[in-house]
């Protein structure tokens, strides 16, 4: 089982970052994967704007990363919380957001 976090500190500039967990089988704790600073974050593809689906892809500066939400409901979600965040966050280079459902983007901050 793989989960996401999209997480920001309390520092001063705040630093986001967007890390990749598994949690095993039989497990109840997660072990992180990957992670990268959300500065490092270049495009988020929804891969198919016209079908619920769970699966995307991001794209870092030195990485491309294929993921797959519990459900295309949780996927949404973490694409609101996303933009929202880069929104927030990222004053030069935000990320291009594309294939994504047009709900995504024009939903109210979480």
């Amino acid at each position: 089982f793989l989960c996401f976090i999209c997480s920001v500190t309390n520092k001063k500039p705040a630093q986001a970052s967007i890390t990749k967990v598994k949690q095993f089988e039989g497990s109840t704790s997660f072990v992180r994967r990957t992670q990268w600073m959300l500065e490092q974050l270049r495009q988020v593809n929804g891969i198919d704007a016209n079908r619920d689906s769970p699966e995307f892809d991001l794209l870092f500066e030195n990485a491309f990363d294929q993921w797959v939400a519990s459900t295309a409901s949780e996927k949404c979600t973490f694409f609101q919380v996303l933009h929202n965040t880069c929104q927030r966050y990222l004053t030069d280079k935000k990320p291009e957001f594309i294939n994504c459902q047009s709900k995504i983007m024009a939903g109210k901050s979480i």
